[in-house]
């Protein structure tokens, strides 16, 4: 049976439209070219910036003279990637709400802990707020071997320290690519559990020198190995606290010169908003001052979260601006958006 229909649809040529209809079909194809050709919205993504204040003229990262905490009036402007960014929050580090995670590395090729400097480290640990959570490490062989996970139980954190043996300390295998910015470069691609939420930080006892695989600088050239653990911290969103400690009685290893640790933290931090700790060209009797000093640092920091355009994982520079001529606001150069890391660390991994 063949089916029937109650009205018959109309055919009409395109010549055949009233003067409304193709009006209305113009206005349409109109309408859908400006659609297609509208810029689909920039994506904004939030970042956690670890901020402070120095002195107009003093070098990026000294620790020397430490002003007050910053307030959001200090800066004048921020820009990511060249492109204005939004103040989205501002709070004080240690008493903010946000989460650290503070890694303590010691240089194995040191016997740090021969006299009483765990005990200048333990207090250092005890004094750290709730919201800090530490692992301990060790750099090794161009690694840092976590031997305590994060946690916020200053006891496991003291129990992790431990005095290497003089045998480990002679080992030479710890000059053979594993110069401490080395070790840096390492943790910075395997930091454990990379929470975006958290601010990172690295406390790293060491004399900073170059053996084995020192590359030779002249004059005030920068050294490659410190430039490639720069790059590798910003990109972790890695705060880098270097601590100058030098054997009292070293194992017959080679050496630099006794500034070549200072200037390789100076170089370090100029870049990456840590500070370097050291005074002079020696190491220090006690640990308790300048560990005092950090706390100090620390506690004048400021967490500015920023909304900027751009996708998680970005790579962009960070420009600040201050709104007053007698101080800096000091921050990373550089700034990886949404703080995330696309790897971690393994345990028992090299």
């Amino acid at each position: 049976m063949t089916p029937t229909f109650p009205h018959k649809i109309a055919t009409h040529s395109k010549h055949s439209l009233t003067g409304s209809a193709r009006f209305l079909v113009a206005a349409t194809s109109v309408l859908l070219l400006s659609v297609a050709a509208a810029p689909l919205a920039t994506a904004q993504t939030s970042t956690l910036v670890v901020m402070n204040a120095t002195g107009a003229k003093s070098p990026a990262g000294d620790t020397s003279k430490i002003l007050p905490p910053l307030v959001q009036t200090d800066i004048a402007s921020i820009k990511v990637g060249g492109k204005a960014a939004t103040v989205k929050s501002f709070e004080p580090l240690l008493t903010g709400s946000h989460g650290i995670q503070l890694v303590i590395a010691l240089d194995n090729g040191q016997q740090i802990g021969i006299l009483d400097q765990f005990d200048s480290i333990k207090k250092f640990m005890n004094s750290m707020p709730p919201n800090v959570e530490i692992a301990v490490g060790y750099m090794v062989q161009a690694h840092v071997r976590i031997v305590q996970g994060f946690t916020k139980d200053r006891a496991l954190d003291g129990a992790a320290l431990r005095l290497p043996t003089r045998l480990e300390v002679s080992d030479t295998r710890n000059d053979t690519g594993g110069n401490p910015f080395g070790c840096l470069t390492d943790l910075a691609t395997k930091w454990p559990d990379p929470d975006p939420t958290k601010i990172r930080a690295v406390l790293f006892f060491t004399d900073g020198l170059m053996r084995g695989n020192s590359v030779s600088q002249g004059g005030d050239a920068d050294n490659p190995n410190v430039t490639a653990a720069e790059v590798s911290l910003q990109r972790a969103g890695i705060l880098p606290f270097p601590f100058y400690f030098m054997d009292p009685h070293p194992p017959t290893r080679g050496g630099g010169g006794l500034l070549e640790g200072p200037q390789n933290f100076s170089q370090l931090v100029r870049s990456t908003s840590g500070g370097a700790l050291y005074d002079g060209q020696y190491a220090p009797s006690s640990l308790d001052p300048l560990l005092d000093r950090l706390y100090r640092v620390l506690d004048s920091d400021v967490v500015v979260t920023l909304v900027s355009p751009g996708k998680p994982g970005d790579f962009k520079q960070l420009d600040i601006k201050s709104a007053k001529p007698e101080i800096k606001v000091t921050g990373p150069d550089n700034i990886t958006l949404g703080n995330v890391l696309k790897t971690k660390y393994v345990p028992g991994a090299k």
